[in-house]
């Protein structure tokens, strides 16, 4: 599955450095793009299937990449740019937003609660604009900020993880 139909409409050159980090972003949209097909069916067994997923998801990727983020990518564009740059404020508060609707998600799947699918729903479409965000943002001002060496620097604390 290409970019355009995980959900991208970025179609950027980026710097190898962060390849690993764009890798991930292609499989997060990817798990949108599965909880938007399980919210417009509003069928709980595949809505409950899809949060499940989507969860599993959480555990064993997403939560890491935030975190690569959060304790790589972040401080080290503070060096360059500034502590408190657009940038990182942004990105730490999406990460935030979207860590809370899972925290919800979580929530309902360890009390065999309904999921509704706005829930679904609205998980995809803040990772989908997080993940915009980080391609047209963020990564542009870790590019443009952070010198060259130390981009390979970074790329490899990524790789070790």
């Amino acid at each position: 599955m290409g970019w355009e139909e995980a959900g991208s409409t970025e179609n950027m050159r980026r710097h190898q450095s962060l390849y690993p980090l764009s890798h991930d972003h292609h499989q997060a949209l990817v798990q949108a793009l599965n909880l938007d097909k399980a919210g417009a069916g509003d069928d709980q067994t595949g809505l409950q299937e899809a949060a499940a997923q989507f969860a599993d998801f959480w555990r064993s990727d997403l939560q890491r990449h935030f975190a690569q983020e959060e304790q790589i990518v972040l401080p080290l564009l503070a060096m360059y740019k500034a502590a408190d740059a657009a940038e990182i404020r942004d990105t730490l508060e999406q990460h935030s937003a979207i860590a809370r609707l899972i925290g919800e998600l979580n929530e309902k799947l360890a009390r065999p609660e309904t999921i509704a699918a706005s829930l679904l729903i609205n998980i995809a479409e803040s990772l989908r604009r997080h993940i915009r965000y980080e391609e047209s943002e963020l990564f542009p001002a870790v590019e443009t900020s952070v010198p060259e060496e130390e981009l390979w620097l970074m790329n490899m604390r990524l790789s070790d993880r």
